[in-house]
């Protein structure tokens, strides 16, 4: 790890990353009996909202911290992300009072419509802090940001479990705890990102010419990432209409499945975009291929046994009321297992300036799902079976896709101004 700094990079947030899903995971087993399956859907739904916006907040430009060579034109990147935080965070909670009446209608949970005003603080924390760990992956302070999700775990899963033996059992309970845990992420990483936050000294590019610069950010992959966001949130709010303990029960299955693609792709993905922002023409689709391979060797042992014991584990775990949520999570096992194999390289195709290939693939990618959800005859259970092979066979597609996108990208001559030819190219590391 001392020879090869990628190695390192991985390390160091794989290990933040394992000890946040191991606090996640084992405060889970207690708050999974002290609330309702019905109380979690609720959660769900008014996670899946504020998701939704976060994915917008920053206009993508959170990600473009990564691209200048120049650290003030990152600053100044930082700022107008920081201000479109702010606006949509506010709007979101605008948009909550004004449409409470058709939450109402969607859910019938007069509840769940008056909490969702809450909702404007989420968005903000979230999106602020994702912006801020942009900016420490791109000083490799990966440290920092492996420090802080254990933090902002512990204060979230801690928070949740401290009002439900209060006996807040209810969504409010659910909703404040998490929110320390967020604002305390937020706190802690603004107190710290001192080098963020430096003055920008005259002659600096303008806002507007970075703007220009970097104008496929806004223009195409935040609508591609809204529609991913969609998609996977929008699997959510579908099935909370029919009742929201199926919602609830669906919930647990995959934030559970989460945790071997949390472990792994967190960390691979934060540190291989760093790496893939300055590889060279030549040597783009050596490095993806191999980050396909080694995930996909990583996929099959865990994945296996959670479609072997996911039914029997999750009552065992978790009580029997939630009986339904270990069939939910082996039918979601194939998607999820491909998800991790594609995580890491999703982000080639801002690299390679392909985000219109990502664009047009989301679109497919979000209504395939929706559309069965929607208009599917079968019991929920076995819709959501052909949900996860339908995902998994359309994340095949997408792998073919970045391999294309990294092979165009190598016959190209370096080119200075453009992200991803800055710095000199490093030399081959082993395989993992």
């Amino acid at each position: 790890m001392t020879k090869y700094p990628t190695l390192r990079h991985i390390m160091v947030l794989l290990t933040g990353t394992a000890i946040s899903q191991i606090v996640v995971m084992g405060v889970s087993i207690f708050t999974a009996r002290l609330f309702t399956p019905e109380t979690f859907g609720q959660f769900a739904v008014y996670g899946s909202l504020t998701a939704i916006a976060t994915t917008i907040a920053s206009l993508r430009l959170d990600m473009a911290i990564m691209l200048p060579e120049d650290d003030d034109e990152a600053r100044r990147i930082a700022r107008v992300a920081t201000l479109s935080n702010v606006i949509v965070a506010g709007l979101f909670t605008v948009a909550a009072f004004a449409l409470r009446d058709l939450v109402i209608a969607q859910y019938d949970d007069p509840e769940l419509a008056s909490w969702l005003l809450m909702g404007g603080f989420t968005v903000f924390f979230v999106a602020q802090v994702t912006m801020m760990q942009f900016w420490y992956n791109r000083k490799t302070q990966y440290g920092t940001i492996s420090l802080n999700r254990v933090q902002q775990a512990i204060g979230s899963a801690g928070g949740q479990l401290g009002f439900g033996l209060l006996g807040l059992r209810s969504l409010p309970g659910l909703i404040f705890g998490t929110l320390i845990g967020q604002a305390y992420a937020f706190v802690n990483l603004r107190v710290r990102a001192t080098s963020l936050y430096q003055p920008i000294p005259d002659g600096t590019t303008s806002t507007r010419a970075l703007l220009a610069r970097y104008k496929k950010m806004p223009l195409l992959n935040m609508p591609n990432a809204l529609v991913d966001s969609v998609r996977i949130n929008g699997i959510t709010l579908l099935i909370g209409t029919v009742a929201l303990g199926a919602v609830g029960q669906f919930n647990l299955a995959w934030r559970i499945l989460q945790v071997p693609i949390g472990l792994i792709n967190s960390a691979i993905s934060q540190v291989f975009f760093q790496k893939l922002a300055r590889v060279r023409p030549g040597g783009m689709l050596p490095l993806v291929r191999f980050t396909i391979i080694r995930s996909l060797l990583i996929s099959i042992v865990p994945f296996g046994l959670i479609y072997l014991v996911a039914p029997w584990l999750f009552t065992f775990v978790f009580g029997q009321q939630w009986d339904m949520a270990g069939d939910f999570a082996r039918a979601l096992t194939p998607w999820l297992a491909m998800q991790l194999v594609t995580s890491p390289i999703s982000t080639v195709f801002v690299v390679t300036n392909n985000q219109q290939w990502m664009l047009t693939f989301s679109v497919v990618f979000c209504a395939a799902p929706l559309s069965l959800l929607y208009f599917s005859p079968l019991a929920l259970l076995d819709t959501v079976f052909w949900l996860g092979l339908l995902m998994a066979g359309m994340l095949m597609i997408m792998l073919a896709m970045s391999l294309l996108a990294a092979r165009g990208y190598d016959r190209r001559r370096p080119d200075p101004a453009e992200p991803g030819t800055g710095a000199d190219p490093e030399p081959p590391e082993p395989t993992v």
